[in-house]
């Protein structure tokens, strides 16, 4: 049997260790090699791995929020610390095993060993188990990941990681000193301001309507006019945004030159 195998650190000689004690064993096929907790979230929802060697303290995003990020959880998760009390909570949420750095090269091999056993055990016990034991009930405003995507927003929220295309955001509304990105059937409370998300959206059909709001022009259904000089927009979901007379002359020329 040949065990998929993710590796995520966000140290290169880790990284570099790890691949290099895996290589020994035939039976192990590294799939993708990870710097950061938002590349490692990509690529378990791309390669759905066996085996996966998770680092826990990572800037932006760390292993706990990797495995509450993905849909997919590996059967054999072995968390990578060079901290005790982040051992201990891998104990806590039921990871196959960790290993705390430095280890040495017997220890590791008793740690794949265990993962393996995992891999090819009957147990009822999911992996994904551990997400029970780590949601965050923090209620505090989502924030904004800076990572370089062509047509993707990275939010945080509670501990999770989502990745919101640009063309799933219906508007956003600028709310005291957070936004509120509004998609479909849920909305993010962001710390962050419009004027950076516009700066960030107008090049992909965003368009600003008002001083407090941003709306995505693929959901524009119908301007009605309101007074003399202010409008609405109906949003083809049922969402109306109220137009001011600062900016409907820059609305209606953009409408008219998408036509």
């Amino acid at each position: 049997m040949r065990y998929k195998t993710i590796i995520v650190d966000d140290e290169k000689d880790a990284r570099e260790g790890i691949s290099l004690l895996l290589q020994q064993d035939d039976t192990i096929h590294i799939t993708a090699i990870c710097a950061d907790g938002f590349s490692a979230i990509q690529a378990i929802e791309q390669h759905k791995p066996d085996i996966l060697f998770l680092d826990i303290q990572m800037p932006e995003v760390n292993g706990f929020e990797v495995l509450r990020s993905v849909d997919y959880t590996p059967k054999a998760v072995v968390f990578v610390t060079a901290y005790d009390d982040f051992a201990l909570k891998a104990f806590e949420v039921r990871a196959i095993d960790y290993l705390l750095k430095p280890f040495s090269d017997s220890r590791f091999r008793k740690s794949l060993k265990y993962a393996k056993e995992r891999v090819n055990s009957k147990s009822t016990l999911k992996t994904s188990a551990l997400l029970d034991d780590v949601k965050r009930t923090s209620s505090s405003p989502a924030e904004l990941i800076e990572k370089p995507s062509a047509d993707i927003l990275i939010v945080k929220d509670k501990g999770k990681v989502h990745l919101i295309n640009y063309k799933d955001i219906r508007w956003l509304e600028a709310y005291d000193y957070y936004v509120k990105i509004h998609l479909k059937s849920h909305l993010f409370l962001l710390r962050e301001s419009l004027k950076k998300l516009e700066a960030k959206l107008q090049p992909f059909g965003f368009i600003r309507v008002h001083k407090s709001a941003l709306v995505n022009s693929r959901y524009i259904s119908s301007v009605e006019p309101v007074s003399t000089k202010e409008f609405k927009l109906n949003l083809k979901e049922g969402h109306q945004v109220k137009v001011s007379r600062n900016y409907k002359n820059s609305l209606f020329d953009y409408l008219k030159a998408s036509k």
